[in-house]
């Protein structure tokens, strides 16, 4: 079983440094996410919170755990800790892998020309997904770089 902690905001990296640094068993599932500059950067799928396992842990040290650098508190239901079955932590570890190899119609940095739309067959390069339907391509419009996200439907590959 792992139980649930709470962190302080936007220190889950802290968090879980910390505690591995006390040979603790943490979890914490990441996204890649683009920024406002298109950049790819990693964020937490559950901001504020990680998973610390609970097995092979002999008289927990709940204080121990509690004054962590990062680290708030026990995420509690009344006096019952939040725990989370070994099962659940397998299945979101496998989702996060499956999301990030996901292969999609279009590779990264691949060749794209537009098919429709006010970019028609203007060329561009293919830079990340955003979305259900659309991604984020790099235009050379003017001789100046610029990022845009577009419906995948207005767009095709370059062969």
């Amino acid at each position: 079983m792992w139980y649930l902690l709470k962190t302080k905001p936007r220190e889950e990296v802290r968090a879980v440094t910390h505690l591995e640094n006390q040979d603790f068993t943490v979890y914490c599932p990441w996204i890649d996410k683009l920024d406002k500059a298109g950049k790819i950067k990693k964020e937490p799928l559950f901001p504020g919170y990680v998973f610390l396992n609970n097995e092979n842990i002999e008289g927990l040290n709940y204080s121990k755990v509690r004054s962590t650098r990062g680290v708030a508190n026990f995420v509690r239901f009344g006096t019952n800790h939040a725990e989370a079955s070994n099962e659940l932590i397998e299945y979101i570890k496998c989702q996060e892998v499956l999301f990030r190899t996901k292969s999609g119609k279009f590779k990264e940095n691949q060749l794209i020309e537009f098919t429709e739309g006010p970019f028609k067959y203007l060329q561009g390069i293919y830079l990340s997904k955003s979305g259900d339907e659309r991604c984020i391509i790099l235009l050379n419009i003017l001789s100046r770089k610029q990022i845009v996200s577009v419906n995948q439907k207005l767009i095709k590959a370059v062969l």
